[in-house]
């Protein structure tokens, strides 16, 4: 009867020690969902990171292109410039001469004179402002339009990355869920084998006393061993009996 309910005892150990590895082994998972956790929004910040980095040099590098195509045409504006030069020197001569066959026929006084055309360097400058006008407002609308699409680029981005790690948190929160769940069953399960133990360990102890107590009436201790092996007398009974 003996190495029976120590046989016993030594199985609901083996269980004990099971069920508390298992409780172990839940806690891990926690653990490394945790750290799952946290690896994902480090990877999210570095990819983040990334893709604006990748954006911003193919956006500076089409930039760069038309900054040099807009200077290539303003480099190509001067010749054509220099080219006019010679018309309007002939149209000021013309204009200088009919001017004076006007103040020789009308005898105009010199003090007009100050009407005369002057081409200097203001009506240079003036005129090359006209011919580059529009070169601005086109500019402006390059860069408008450009810094529109990757804004807009920039936005599909972040979108299709919060989706993605919404779901990513989604698993996660239903694997804590399913761990919490294991973990509160496995620690139910190993209170309910402490109880038993507990119920074993007081068996074992009054089995004890009574054999104890069954050298000086061998005849009483074995009636009372198999009463209580039977279940019909509780252990604190068969106890006190024997004592």
């Amino acid at each position: 009867m003996l190495s029976t309910l120590l046989q016993q005892m030594t199985d609901l150990d083996s269980k004990i020690q099971e069920k508390a590895r298992r409780v172990d082994m839940d806690i891990c998972r926690r653990i490394d969902i945790t750290a799952k956790l946290c690896d994902v929004a480090q990877q999210r910040n570095s990819e983040d990171m990334s893709k604006m980095f990748n954006v911003s040099p193919a956006r500076r590098k089409e930039r760069k292109t038309i900054s040099d195509e807009e200077n290539s045409e303003m480099d190509a504006e001067p010749s054509t410039s220099e080219e006019e030069v010679p018309g309007s020197l002939n149209i000021t001569d013309e204009m200088k001469r009919m001017l004076n066959q006007l103040r020789e026929t009308f005898e105009i006084d010199d003090d007009c004179d100050s009407l005369t055309w002057e081409e200097n360097e203001d009506t240079l400058l003036l005129w090359e402002d006209f011919t580059n006008y529009n070169m601005p407002c086109t500019i402006a609308d390059s860069q408008d339009g450009s810094l529109g699409s990757l804004i807009d680029e920039t936005e599909t981005l972040f979108k299709s990355r919060e989706k993605e790690y919404q779901e990513t948190i989604g698993q996660i929160e239903m694997e804590l869920a399913t761990a919490k769940s294991d973990m509160n069953r496995h620690l139910h399960e190993y209170m309910e084998m402490c109880s038993m133990k507990r119920g074993l360990d007081v068996q074992m102890e009054t089995c004890r006393r009574m054999i104890k107590g069954g050298r000086n009436s061998p005849s009483f201790s074995s009636v009372a061993i198999r009463l209580l092996m039977q279940g019909r007398v509780r252990p604190g009974v068969a106890c006190s009996a024997l004592l």
